[in-house]
């Protein structure tokens, strides 16, 4: 059983459609005028393969995969969970309908929450503790009796 309150799925807020309004922007001129609306200027941004601060870098990494991967495609694959001005969910990237990578991320709203200030993702699902040699003391590991 899963514990959740209806109130924490919301809408999606203007700064995250803003977001990734930016990653989909076919003109890569254009990618700025979405972050503007999306992110403070000193945006934190981390993801497993970079780590960045500033709207200026993360406009780069945007232009970069657009102009790079003109045909890739972001799509949310969950509804927006949020509290305490962090939101998550999942998305995916796609190309021609094909899902390429999947991921969660969790965002950060400034304290307006009225612009995102930091964004941490994670790509694919956790990997389910390994019955032996996880990194997960033996203790703390849920009894596979007891699971689905």
């Amino acid at each position: 059983m899963r514990f959740r309150l209806p109130v924490w799925d919301v809408d999606m807020p203007p700064p995250l459609v803003a977001y990734w309004t930016a990653w989909n922007e076919p003109i890569p001129d254009r990618v700025r005028e979405h972050l503007d609306i999306a992110v403070t200027a000193d945006v934190q941004w981390n993801d497993p393969r970079d780590s960045f601060v500033g709207v200026d870098e993360l406009e780069a990494a945007v232009r970069r995969l657009r102009v790079t991967k003109p045909d890739y495609r972001f799509v949310l694959t969950s509804e927006i969970d949020l509290h305490h001005g962090r939101l998550r969910y999942k998305w995916e990237m796609q190309r021609q309908g094909r899902v390429l990578m999947s991921g969660l991320d969790v965002a950060t709203l400034d304290s307006a929450g009225t612009r995102l200030c930091r964004v941490d993702g994670f790509f694919g699902e956790p990997t389910p503790v390994k019955a032996a040699a996880s990194g997960v003391p033996a203790e703390l590991r849920a009894d596979p009796g007891r699971r689905p």
